[in-house]
């Protein structure tokens, strides 16, 4: 991994776009995310902070390849928005475009 950079989210809002974390340490408040893209292009997310409560985890380091799978998780989670990201549970989603 050569690119890294912060973003801001929640839990909720990985695991509604990316789905359930690649590793999971709920006892820890520890997640992280291994991603690859139809283009080849990998990309892992963690949080930077660990302990306290899983919705107040906001921080993550992405860590990618290549620039186009750091634009990729933008692009994902900036769709994500348009959803509803305050529970866990898929079928809750609404999308506040309608």
């Amino acid at each position: 991994m050569t690119h890294s950079t912060e973003i801001q989210t929640s839990v909720a809002m990985l695991i509604s776009v990316f789905g359930t974390p690649t590793r999971a340490d709920s006892e820890a408040n520890r997640y992280e995310w291994h991603l690859e893209f139809a283009d080849g292009s990998k990309a892992v997310l963690n949080n930077v902070s660990v302990g306290g409560s899983s919705a107040r985890v906001q921080a993550w380091e992405l860590s990618s390849d290549s620039e186009a799978a750091i634009a990729q998780v933008t692009e994902k989670l900036q769709e994500g928005e348009s959803y509803y990201d305050g529970a866990l549970h898929p079928e809750l989603f609404i999308d506040r475009n309608n």
